[in-house]
């Protein structure tokens, strides 16, 4: 596993400990309309979530970070997720498919922060994981992320049956990708994992 950190935001997988922080994210009513038709989950589906991402991580050597703002006034502050998935049963013509997500709270919307946890995703698929090609879907009607895609150098392709639902089709490729300097990736171990004695 590891971690990554841009000069404003510093990305780490997720832990159990991380409960309440996710639970308050799904919560967030700007992401409940944005990504969860209005519905708002309960703890025990929040949980669930969380241990689907977890799990991710130890299967495939990448999933979604936890996203913090590096701020003066406090070591760092929770802002959202962002990482790789593999769209799995969502996507069953190609279940290998990475995609890009993120979700992000009202107050960390609007302050180019998605579009640069994005791009540091991205980056890392291409030059750590040797990917060839990372996809998004985004929902017609979210018109923030749609503005933002651009950003990190994804072109829509059309419009794709997803999960049930048609979605906008976002493809980037290396030579695409918006590109940072200033990307540090470390190793990080899990603290929950007892290493084999």
């Amino acid at each position: 596993m590891h971690i990554l950190e841009t000069p404003r935001l510093f990305l780490r997988p997720p832990s159990h400990s991380d409960e309440l922080l996710l639970h308050g994210l799904y919560s967030d009513p700007f992401v409940v309309n944005a990504v969860g038709d209005g519905v708002y989950p309960t703890i025990e589906q929040s949980k669930a979530t969380l241990l689907r991402v977890i799990n991710h991580w130890r299967h495939n050597r990448f999933g979604l970070w936890m996203v913090f703002v590096k701020t003066e006034a406090q070591p760092r502050k929770f802002a959202g997720l962002c990482g790789l998935m593999r769209c799995g049963p969502n996507l069953p013509e190609d279940p290998n498919t990475v995609e890009l997500i993120y979700y992000l709270h009202l107050a960390a919307s609007g302050k180019a922060i998605g579009p640069e946890a994005g791009s540091a995703a991205v980056q890392f698929a291409f030059e750590y994981l040797a990917l060839e090609k990372v996809t998004a879907f985004i929902r017609p009607g979210n018109k923030r992320s749609l503005r933002a895609a651009p950003k990190v150098g994804f072109f829509h392709i059309g419009d794709k049956m997803y999960n049930n639902m048609i979605m906008r089709c976002f493809e980037i490729y290396p030579m695409a990708a918006v590109k940072s300097d200033h990307l540090l990736v470390s190793s990080y171990a899990d603290p929950e994992v007892i290493p084999n004695q």
